[in-house]
């Protein structure tokens, strides 16, 4: 029950994060980010008072886990807030739902443990034709509505598609190294570096971010608390609990629901191309995911 509770949890709070994060970046994405993980870092130190049975610990076997997970929380997330700038959250999300497959090329390239079969590299074919679908008739195009920088789309995908490599290799290097340490614990370490590496790339938005508009502040409050705080403490729980790769699947959930609440509330278009790119991410998800059990199940009936 309380894997499915978290589960669901962690669902929804990634389905609201793309719009959020292009509400709380709107005038400046890296005081966007910057102040998200400020706030996380601070909350993090009372609920280790309150909820922490263990002392929180500086060694270098502490250490190494969380800068694992700053990989994915700096790299990964610095990457998603730049490209949030130049296309529809809902597109964001998309992009991101490949997670579970750059966590499996990984797994198989860098650390030997996962064999891609065929229908594997089928359902990456079928994702990736799905992105094409989608962002190929727009790649030399402008999204000016949040696009401060002018930046094209095709360099936000590129930056997008970086940042979930990171992400992938940051969840799977945490559950490398991580022995067992509480997810809190993760969560407060990782923050508490994340911020001091935003601080000594640019410590204005220490006293920046109060010029922002109403919009942008409350964003990054949700995200600071909920985006940050409870949903990396559900992650890490999830990815004690259960493998990464089909933790990775929560991504098939949360693009379809992006997608509404981006077109809901960001006026995003949702049309027939959009849907049909989004059901081949999907259904190559489907595939790389469950494509060999499907393949044998319908294998053993045939005979």
């Amino acid at each position: 029950m309380k894997i499915i509770l978290a589960y669901s949890t962690v669902v929804l709070i990634w389905a609201t994060t793309p719009l959020a994060i292009q509400w709380s970046g709107q005038m400046d994405w890296f005081l966007g980010i910057s102040g998200r993980f400020f706030i996380s870092a601070a909350l993090c130190l009372p609920l280790i008072f309150w909820f922490s049975k263990t002392p929180f610990s500086l060694q270098w076997r502490e250490m190494r886990i969380y800068l694992a997970a700053a990989i994915g929380m700096v790299g990964g997330m610095s990457g998603m807030y730049y490209a949030a700038q130049t296309m529809p959250s809902g597109w964001i999300s998309l992009v991101f739902g490949l997670t579970p497959i750059m966590t499996g090329i990984l797994a198989a390239t860098l650390f030997k443990n996962l064999t891609l079969s065929p229908s594997k590299y089928l359902g990456m074919l079928v994702s990736f034709m799905g992105l094409a679908v989608i962002f190929y008739p727009n790649l030399n195009t402008r999204w000016t509505e949040l696009s401060l920088e002018q930046t094209p789309l095709i360099i936000g995908l590129s930056i997008a598609l970086g940042a979930v490599f990171l992400h992938a290799l940051s969840t799977l290097l945490v559950k490398k190294v991580n022995y067992g340490i509480s997810s809190l614990h993760l969560v407060a370490g990782t923050a508490w570096i994340s911020s001091l590496i935003y601080l000594m790339i640019d410590p204005s938005f220490l006293w920046s971010w109060t010029s922002l508009p109403s919009k942008s502040l409350w964003s990054i409050a949700y995200l600071g608390t909920f985006g940050s705080v409870l949903g990396f403490v559900l992650y890490y729980f999830l990815l004690k609990q259960i493998d990464a790769i089909r933790l990775g699947f929560i991504t098939l959930i949360t693009p379809v629901v992006a997608l509404l609440l981006g077109h809901y509330f960001n006026e995003e278009a949702l049309n027939l191309t959009i849907w049909l790119g989004a059901g081949l991410v999907i259904f190559g998800l489907v595939l790389y995911e469950f494509g060999s059990r499907i393949w044998k199940r319908t294998k053993q009936k045939s005979v």
